[in-house]
């Protein structure tokens, strides 16, 4: 009767090999490659973490950096025009010399005392006083940080054509005012103005782009050599100003 053969088992294997085989384990040991494994294995998915509102006060330090974390909580809390109530009442709350346009030179000293009493003001009551402030005051104002004082400032009435042009020329106003300005229907019909906006560098390029158009060679030249503004758009103001001088037989 011949023996069935069994299968030879692993340990036989191992037993069998020459001395020339390689061991069965190579690299490392199965106890230092388990920790990672595991560490991968206990994972928590997605959809078992519960995200809320209050996790944003909560900031980790691993993903936004200690310095920027108080900024990007202000953007966030910024409170829009129309959540702000403004009245005539509240002309009561600030001094005349913030609303009065009593003078037209201001010393230094004044304008330090002004520049104080803006800052001891939170952004809401910034917002209520540039509707109603004087000159002065909306020469500050203008440059504050949140978007919503610095825009509340157009807002006020007796903002014309002349301060407007002013701020428009400004260098050193936000992105957000200059284009308040350009979008302004009262101001739109200014050339003043829409030169001034178009040769701002703060004007986003497709603003500035859409405008061109309306000026006149002049200044299209002058653009055209301006270093101050993108170069796409001096390229574009060349072009527009060699295709009218191609019309005109120039």
């Amino acid at each position: 009767m011949v023996e069935e053969e069994r299968p030879i088992t692993l340990l036989q294997k191992c037993q069998k090999g020459s001395e020339k085989e390689e061991p069965l384990m190579v690299g490392k040991p199965i106890s230092e490659e388990w920790e990672p494994l595991k560490k991968r294995q206990e994972e928590v998915p997605f959809d078992t973490i519960d995200v809320k509102g209050e996790d944003l006060a909560k900031p980790s330090p691993e993903l936004i950096p200690e310095g920027e974390w108080e900024p990007l909580q202000e953007r966030q809390e910024e409170t829009p025009f129309d959540a702000i109530d403004v009245k005539e009442e509240d002309l009561a709350k600030f001094s005349p010399e913030m609303i009065q346009d009593s003078q037209e030179n201001y010393t230094d000293e004044q304008r330090s005392n002004l520049y104080q009493k803006i800052q001891e003001l939170n952004a809401s009551e910034k917002f209520r006083l540039a509707i109603f402030a004087n000159r002065e005051v909306r020469n500050l104002l203008i440059h504050d940080p949140k978007k919503m004082v610095s825009l509340a400032v157009l807002k006020n009435g007796r903002v014309n054509e002349s301060e407007a042009l002013h701020y428009a020329q400004r260098k050193d106003l936000s992105e957000d005012v200059i284009l308040a300005i350009a979008k302004e229907q009262k101001w739109k019909k200014s050339y003043p103005i829409k030169f001034a906006v178009i040769s701002n560098p703060k004007t986003p390029l497709s603003v500035a782009m859409s405008l061109l158009a309306h000026l006149q060679e002049r200044d299209l030249k002058s653009l055209s050599r301006d270093k101050d503004v993108s170069s796409v758009l001096r390229r574009k103001a060349q072009e527009i100003l060699q295709k009218r001088r191609g019309r005109s037989g120039k």
